[in-house]
């Protein structure tokens, strides 16, 4: 799929603003509606210089944009803007800040948002319909150190923020959407993160557009803290980089690190972003429903590139993570449980997580695709190039306590471990149509019930040479397997694996027939039977 289909497909942009308009949105750009009251900060006595501090004429602008009931434009023009506070937007307001630099000359928070800490607001009630477009918005975290999100939005509908750079932000997020709908994120570049802190205040946990729900203080000093959560979430065109001058790179583009039981955020679409770094996740799914993750190429993070999950143990529904570019995962130390796509879960089971048409290469972690604790899992389409772990088994392809998945389609290639793995629960698991090229152990490992292998070709397993080791192994947990139509080859490695096809003591009712085993020769078995009673015939060997 063309990316520009893929973000056409994820929806269009909100209220009164289309996709052409948000292609097109310039200087002074009106985001929501007609606003002809534009305040510029020059008339008020800005500079611009990048040495006057222009704190002053901003205020007094913002104070007279805000006053306009069916809102204002507050205009900054090109130009470097030092200020000793942050703007606080009323509804309906827009700031258009294309070519200009604004930074930070103190430790005064947030430089953009729509709430204070005194002024509770509900669900949605608070500042809404504003849109924050272009300008440089500099945090210099590494000199004013004290904890702080760059732009942060609360209890607010119909939010875009568009064309903005976020720089340098000190141990939080560059755009904090908490209990936000309809907010849209677009052509945004978040550069470096510095963090001052111990303990839990690590990179990892330190997003650069946290979505995010009414849940404490801790979360956000914005109450009403009634568990509100996101809805309507767009994130689009952005890029993540690592940041320099001894900046470090962020925990992931978006995502949460923790969430409450029973709030969860609806209809999120990350489409066509770019990561080139990250210190721990590409996307981290965390407390998502109905989310689409399409179009992303995601390269060099530490632990996982799309990581479903949820800290609280809530039922993730309904995610589709197609049509990504991932690279080079597990650049960190934590290679023992990441992967390309993880899904895990700590409580509630998964449903309707649908993983298609990905391209994956080089991999450190437990696998490339990693499903467990989810019903009707669909795996279909995705190419995975290379995995590895240190000191352990790596699996292209690896579903647990997953009934009636469907993995059809994939290739894998060069897996440390099995090619694809199905075992523990993973009941009624349909592989089909997968081609396993020269993995280091077994093509394809099933160990659960009436599982069904169909049409599968197998080249090459065994690539570390080690022992009873198999085109297709069928567990001791395995009843009434179903194998059928599978081509197994040896490859050009210098060990074949002991068999083509093996049923194990303790799996019961196999059927084998009609598979390909031709060439399985030299003293190694093209079938081999140590189950009890197994079907074995109408194969070519």
């Amino acid at each position: 799929m063309q990316r520009r289909s893929v973000i056409l497909a994820a929806g269009g942009f909100m209220g009164a603003v289309g996709v052409g308009q948000v292609a097109a949105a310039g200087p002074a750009a009106a985001a929501f509606g007609d606003r002809r009251s534009v305040y510029d900060v020059l008339n008020y006595g800005a500079k611009g210089d990048g040495t006057t501090d222009d704190t002053a004429a901003f205020q007094a602008a913002l104070t007279d944009a805000r006053a306009v009931p069916e809102g204002a434009t507050l205009l900054i023009p090109p130009g470097k803007y030092p200020l000793t506070k942050g703007l606080v937007l009323g509804p309906r307001m827009t700031v258009s800040a294309y070519g200009a630099h604004i930074f930070r000359t103190k430790d005064c928070g947030a430089l953009v948002k729509n709430f204070d800490s005194v002024t509770p607001a509900s669900a949605y009630e608070g500042a809404g319909d504003i849109a924050l477009l272009g300008g440089t918005w500099d945090m210099r975290g590494s000199a004013f150190k004290q904890q702080s999100d760059a732009i942060g939005f609360a209890h607010a509908g119909g939010i875009l923020v568009q064309d903005c750079t976020v720089l340098d932000t000190p141990s939080a997020h560059a755009v904090e959407l908490n209990a936000v709908r309809r907010a849209r994120i677009v052509n945004c570049l978040f550069d470096g993160l510095h963090v001052t802190g111990e303990g839990t205040d690590t990179a990892t946990n330190r997003e650069a557009v946290q979505i995010t729900g009414a849940i404490s203080a801790a979360s956000l000093p914005a109450p009403a803290y009634d568990n509100t959560p996101c809805q309507d979430i767009q994130i689009t065109g952005c890029t993540l980089r690592a940041g320099a001058d001894g900046s470090r790179p962020f925990g992931a583009l978006v995502g949460d690190h923790g969430g409450v039981k029973n709030v969860v955020h609806r209809d999120i679409r990350i489409v066509g972003n770019h990561i080139e770094r990250s210190a721990a996740y590409g996307i981290r799914t965390t407390d998502w429903q109905q989310a689409f993750i399409a179009g992303n190429t995601i390269e060099s993070v530490g632990v996982t590139a799309v990581q479903v999950g949820s800290p609280a143990g809530n039922a993730l529904n309904d995610i589709t993570i197609t049509g990504n570019i991932i690279r080079n995962t597990g650049t960190g130390t934590d290679t023992a449980t990441g992967g390309a796509i993880v899904v895990s879960s700590g409580g509630d089971r998964h449903n309707g997580i649908t993983i298609t048409d990905n391209t994956i290469r080089t991999v450190k972690g437990e696998a490339g695709i990693y499903v467990t604790q989810s019903d009707g899992v669909t795996i279909s389409g995705n190419t995975v190039n290379g995995t590895a772990r240190p000191g352990g088994n790596s699996q292209g392809i690896h579903v647990q306590n997953a009934p009636y998945a469907v993995i059809s389609g994939n290739t894998v290639t060069d897996a440390q471990g099995d090619g694809i793995g199905v075992d523990s629960g993973a009941v009624g698991t349909l592989i089909a149509h997968n081609t396993v090229l020269n993995p280091a152990g077994h093509g394809i490992a099933a160990g659960t019930n009436d599982v069904s292998l169909r049409d599968n070709q197998i080249t090459g397993a065994n690539r570390s040479g080690s022992t009873a080791t198999y085109g297709i192994r069928l567990g001791g947990n395995a009843a009434n397997a179903s194998c059928q139509g599978n081509v197994v080859r040896k490859g050009d490695g210098p060990v074949a694996a002991e068999a083509a096809i093996v049923a194990l003591p303790g799996c019961v009712g196999a059927w084998i027939t009609g598979n390909d085993l031709r060439g399985w020769g030299g003293g190694t078995a093209a079938v081999l039977d140590r189950a009890t009673g197994t079907l074995v015939s109408a194969n070519a060997m």
